[in-house]
């Protein structure tokens, strides 16, 4: 799909409007290029998840997402992408710290439930082909 209509339909999303407007200075063509950097991390099983803590009832947790990344130079091998904005923006509530942030449920791997989420709303905003939703939203971060 054409990136001129992909930033059409993330402009037309009032809820990713909404989290946008929580991130200073994060726009449309920002959000699009850390949802491509988030695909390519799954799709290249680079990416991660940290549980920072779990909820008494269980019910809920605080965690972030993050993938490594290759660095440049002989002193670093490599680094760690946080995606802290880009679940900001895809309007998921701030966890217990500035960089996580809270998911709800319990019964069912929630890591898994968060990317096959995220992966089909990239494909209903047009950044994924329903074919590439299809094999990325079964394929889990790695969690820790």
């Amino acid at each position: 799909m054409e990136t001129s209509v992909i930033l059409s339909n993330i402009q037309n999303d009032k809820e990713i409007q909404k989290g946008l407007a929580k991130l200073n200075g994060f726009t449309n063509e920002d959000f699009l290029q850390h949802a491509k950097e988030y695909i390519k991390a799954i799709k290249e099983g680079r990416m991660f998840c940290v549980i920072d803590s779990v909820s008494s009832s269980g019910m809920s947790r605080n965690i972030h997402f993050h993938s490594a990344e290759k660095g440049s130079g002989r002193k670093i091998q490599f680094w760690f992408r946080q995606y802290w904005a880009l679940f900001t923006a895809l309007g998921y509530a701030k966890g217990n710290n500035h960089n996580n942030f809270r998911i709800s449920g319990c019964g069912m791997d929630m890591i898994f439930h968060t990317n096959y989420t995220n992966i089909h709303r990239f494909e209903r905003l047009g950044i994924i082909t329903k074919k590439e939703c299809e094999v990325l939203a079964q394929m889990t971060p790695a969690t820790f």
